[in-house]
Formats: C-alpha cells, structure tokens, sequence
C-alpha cells in the first residue's frame, strides 16, 4: 500500500463504505487529513480499499490527494482533505464516487456563493 506511516496522520480518522467499482463488494474509503504530502504539512490524503470476496485488499488500492490528477485544488499546508470522506452513488448507477472535505482549504468558500465568508468553514463538512 502507498504511504509511511508518520506520527499526526491521522490515517483512519473518517470511514466510508460503498461499491465503486460495481463488482458487488464494499469497498473503503479512509481519510488521513494529517498525511504530508512531500514537504507540505498536513495536506492529507484518502484512500480506497477494495472489496473482494476474502474481505478488504490491498490489491488495486488507490490513495489520491490534491496533487492528483482529477482532484480539484492543489496540496498546501493545512488543507487537511480527507478529513471527511463519503462514498456516494447520487445517480444510483451500483458505481459509487468519492467525495472528501478539506475543511482547511479556504479555495473555494462560501463569498465563491455570495454568502458570508468569515469563518463559514465551507467544506469543513460533509453530511448524510
């Protein structure tokens, strides 16, 4: 599996179940909002295990951050993506998608709305 595990990680801190690949098993998506990303402190970063029927593997995980392709944003100090994670299947297709907050990126908030801006945590959360 990619990544080192460090002290601060906080690899674990936000679960989410869901079949991304349409196989019929569970896979897991798991944040770790402390992950450094090369020299940026507390970037974070999420992974994915996948289902298989034996249990969770390894085998095709995948770990995305800031810095990779298809992800909005870039990684920078503090962002802490991951720090929230959700699988979810909006259109019901059996694929689900990754959604993942970085309630420290402050890129895209709430004045991108028109809406009050200071201190609004927009993306610090995702709910159900």
């Amino acid at each position: 599996m990619a990544g080192v595990a460090e002290y601060g990680d906080g690899w674990g801190t936000d679960l989410s179940l869901g079949d991304t690949d349409g196989d019929g098993y569970a896979d897991l998506a798991i944040g770790a909002p402390g992950e450094d990303i090369g020299s940026v402190a507390d970037a974070g970063a999420v992974w994915v295990l996948r289902g298989s029927p034996g249990g969770l593997t390894t085998v095709r995980s995948r770990d995305s951050n800031q810095n990779s392709p298809n992800v909005p944003g870039a990684a920078e100090k503090g962002d802490r993506f991951g720090g929230q994670v959700r699988l979810v299947d909006p259109n019901r297709d059996g694929k689900f998608g990754l959604l993942a907050a970085a309630p420290g990126s402050w890129s895209y908030g709430g004045g991108s709305l028109g809406a009050p801006s200071t201190d609004a945590q927009y993306g610090a959360a995702i709910d159900d």
